[in-house]
């Protein structure tokens, strides 16, 4: 009798993977990337020149990933560029339409949290490039340290900022410590959310498999394929 083959065991997807393999997750990417493009319209129509400065730097952040698609082999998952883009339409609508104000503190607080899942993934994926490009294999607990650390460092540098902008201009973006007390709060609950799966994927996988699940080349494997 011929020695049979050991199956395979395979890992069960977990739900972030049917996420990232959702085919029309470009699409919604686009669609809010034009809303933010029609925000930065409106402020210019509206005549407010600094809500149209930032808007152009926000609508360049947002496309950024895309051109990077486009002159490099990598392709970014659809969330990240997505979730790149939403807290850039929350804070500018909210600027522009004076949310952050009537939709106070709720607004402010699904902004803060909206903006800390972004960064946090954000961060996550440029470890993954720079694993890919140095060949370097951080360990788990590195990048779950590396990625809190940095989120929370430019959460605490934009409390710090707006404390600055109003004691320079007299404007109102700080409205106290309880409220960055708050805002810091919806900040680690985005972080931690970001640093549960990433531990996750990071525990059930070799971080090469990993690495090719979240920033592919036009080579790799499609998403949720793996």
């Amino acid at each position: 009798m011929g020695r049979r083959k050991k199956k395979e065991k395979r890992v069960p997807a977990l739900w972030p993977d049917r996420l990232l393999a959702w085919e029309h997750g470009n699409t919604l990417y686009g669609i809010f990337v034009l809303i933010l493009y029609l925000i930065v319209l409106s402020a210019v129509l509206l005549g407010d020149v600094g809500r149209v400065r930032w808007g152009f730097i926000a609508v360049c952040i947002a496309v950024l990933p895309a051109l990077a698609e486009m002159l490099t082999p990598i392709i970014f998952p659809w969330l990240m560029k997505w979730l790149i883009t939403v807290p850039l339409v929350l804070h500018m609508a909210g600027g522009l339409y004076g949310f952050y104000f009537t939709g106070y503190p709720v607004y402010d607080k699904i902004a803060h949290l909206g903006a800390s899942i972004a960064l946090a993934f954000l961060t996550f994926e440029l470890i993954l490039i720079v694993a890919r490009v140095t060949g370097a294999r951080p360990s788990r607990h590195r990048v779950v340290a590396l990625i809190f650390g940095l989120v929370i460092f430019f959460a605490l540098a934009w409390e710090y900022a707006e404390y600055n902008i109003d004691a320079l201009s007299g404007s109102t973006f700080f409205l106290g410590f309880e409220d960055s007390v708050a805002d810091m709060v919806f900040n680690v609950i985005g972080i931690c959310f970001i640093l549960y799966w990433v531990s996750r994927y990071m525990q059930r996988e070799p971080f090469d498999k990993v690495l090719v699940r979240f920033v592919r080349t036009k080579n790799d494997p499609p998403a949720g394929s793996l």
